[in-house]
């Protein structure tokens, strides 16, 4: 089954194998620069970049982009190490990368925009939507779903399922085995997210890619689209395992045992352009953002992690799909953003490399 794995947890640490740690290091050529090589602004951006290219941060060399963001000032936008290690070429600062989980808030988004266009509202339940929900799942609300509380059990097998038939798909969803009361327990839950993109077709009468494009892909001036579609630019997607590895880890098609649960390709400038839009109400309107970044339990609201750090409000969520990691933060009351994305799994967690840029910027002065 393509599944999308669930995103780096908050605090844990990934550590290499012994064998690994022993391997000796291989020497790589380091990539010409590229023309246009991104954003580096004043003193607060080149303190950044030194950190991104610092050994104590980085023991083995950042490979991806970042960008950092206060005030709508970009501060720091740029790929770091190598995209094709065949061909040599360097990670562009517009590389495009498989944002991975972080796709559940545009999942999410794209529900809250059906209801803004009247078309459903999240506190309703399955049953309204598939005639034929079986009984212990007629009650789950698509807030259920999108907050983590549903009680469907996550990454349930499916093998023997065709994963390009939406409808067959959509039958084994929803045949999935209940584990706890609806609204009960929290528990990060792919199989509900493929459930909503699914639901988001049906409601829509269109594809989750066209909605998604329309919806909220232009309004937010974004290029960002969905892994598959015609109009991406392949060759900005950077290889993963530090350049020797995969474009995408389960291939160039997007299935159901992916869709609605990761497949958003975006760049680092796309993911501020998002937050952009979600700070105005065109996108969203105010009431449909509170119910965004509405917490159901263990701080997880509508596709975001929510929670306040050192007394910053926060919303942020992470990925990790093959080789490559993704972490999405912002800092909405200081207007910060920071947008990670890894073609490599770091030892150390993303979110204290992306809260440790975030309190850089929060004190750097902008011109």
């Amino acid at each position: 089954m393509n599944k999308c794995l669930a995103p780096y947890r908050r605090f844990a640490l990934v550590f290499l194998s012994l064998a690994l740690v022993a391997a000796p290091v291989v020497a790589q050529k380091k990539p010409k620069e590229p023309p246009g090589a991104g954003v580096v602004h004043g003193e607060a951006g080149a303190e950044l970049d030194a950190f991104m290219q610092s050994s104590a941060a980085f023991p083995e060399g950042f490979c991806g982009v970042v960008l950092v963001s206060k005030q709508g000032t970009v501060l720091l936008e740029k790929g770091y190490g190598v995209a094709d290690v065949e061909k040599n070429t360097p990670i562009a600062a517009d590389a495009l990368y498989d944002w991975c989980s972080v796709t559940k808030q545009f999942t999410a988004a794209a529900v809250l925009k059906l209801e803004m266009l009247k078309k459903l509202k999240v506190e309703e339940p399955l049953e309204k939507f598939f005639p034929k929900c079986p009984k212990d799942k007629a009650k789950v609300t698509l807030v259920q779903l999108l907050n983590h509380t549903s009680g469907l059990k996550n990454d349930h097998d499916l093998a023997g399922v065709d994963l390009r038939d939406r409808e067959a798909a959509l039958t084994a969803f929803l045949a999935v085995p209940m584990v706890s009361e609806p609204g009960e327990k929290w528990a990060y839950n792919n199989i509900a997210y493929f459930l909503l993109g699914a639901l988001i077709e049906k409601v829509s009468g269109t594809t989750l890619e066209r909605f998604m494009k329309e919806q909220l892909f232009v309004p937010a001036k974004m290029e960002a689209r969905l892994i598959g579609d015609p109009e991406l630019p392949l060759a900005r997607v950077p290889r993963d395992d530090r350049g020797a590895g995969k474009q995408f880890a389960y291939g160039p098609v997007l299935t159901w045992g992916y869709k609605g649960a990761g497949g958003v390709v975006a760049s680092v400038r796309d993911m501020l352009r998002w937050h952009e839009a979600l700070q105005g109400d065109k996108l969203l309107n105010k009431a449909l953002k509170q119910k965004l970044y509405t917490v159901g339990r263990d701080d997880y609201a509508l596709g975001w992690f929510v929670k306040r750090d050192a007394g910053a409000l926060e919303y942020s969520h992470s990925g990790h799909t093959g080789k490559v990691i993704t972490y999405y933060l912002r800092w909405p009351e200081e207007d910060v953003v920071v947008a990670l994305a890894y073609s490599y799994e770091p030892k150390e967690h993303p979110e204290r490399t992306a809260r440790e840029l975030a309190r850089r910027a929060k004190s750097a002065k902008v011109r």
